[in-house]
């Protein structure tokens, strides 16, 4: 569960006064569409939604409980990895789930919820895939055998388990590259954490397919993750670990 906050979702401040309903939340795209059985994946969803938020006026403060919202998965509650002030939530894919399609729901704190059916299928590695959207194929995303969409050579990357860390000591991140380009690739990447800021001491280049990164974080805390992603929309999501203070 993470707060979103900005621009993300409409800040409705209701004071005093009786408030107004809100409108029901709307899960406006997810992608991919399709995910290889057994494979890593990145869940990225766009919500459009208003939280019910209350100002506490003598204190000039709001209760952050109120900037909560939770993400179901094929029905198992999953934990929202990044929130983008445009709308997005990032999560990991649940391990496990067999072959066929999948419910994505969000649900606000005040019982407002959005389900969209078949918002994903888990497919056999033989599978070929379309662009989102349909229309036929595009070259610049050609279908993969692998599943899902090639963008530059790759399908996502995969960053390998991270232990937990303690704040400000460098240590190595593995990323590698997946499909049928992986091998070659040499793109232009950011590497980024769910909290504070990510210092690179030491940048790396793939080097067929694997990248080695030195980097150290400043936030202290449990359930930390780190993304790379890169120009094309590839991305690759970390595991869960914890930064300690010292």
């Amino acid at each position: 569960m993470n707060r979103v906050t900005g621009v993300l979702l409409t800040l409705l401040l209701l004071g005093g006064c009786e408030p107004a309903p809100l409108p029901v939340p709307s899960i406006l795209s997810v992608e991919p569409e399709q995910i290889v059985e057994g494979g890593p994946a990145v869940l990225v969803v766009r919500v459009d939604a208003v939280l019910p938020v209350s100002v506490d006026y003598g204190n000039e403060s709001v209760d952050p409980a109120q900037l909560e919202l939770k993400l179901r998965v094929a029905g198992v509650p999953t934990e929202i990895a990044f929130a983008d002030p445009d709308g997005t939530l990032v999560a990991p894919l649940p391990e496990g789930l067999p072959l066929g399609a999948y419910d994505i729901g969000v649900a606000m704190t005040d019982g407002r919820e959005a389900v969209r059916g078949a918002a994903f299928s888990v497919v056999p590695a033989s599978t070929l895939s379309d662009p989102p959207g349909g229309g036929g194929k595009d070259p610049r995303h050609p279908p993969h055998p692998g599943g899902g969409i090639v963008r530059g050579g790759l399908t996502g990357f995969q960053i390998d388990p991270i232990r937990d860390q303690v704040r400000g000591v460098p240590f190595r991140v593995t990323v590698r590259a997946l499909g049928p380009g992986a091998n070659t690739y040499q793109g232009e990447l950011s590497l980024r954490a769910n909290r504070g800021r990510v210092e690179s001491g030491r940048p790396g280049r793939f080097d067929t397919g694997v990248l080695v990164e030195e980097i150290s974080l400043h936030h202290p805390g449990p359930n930390i993750y780190l993304m790379i992603e890169d120009s094309l929309g590839n991305r690759g999501l970390s595991n869960s670990f914890r930064v300690r203070p010292h």
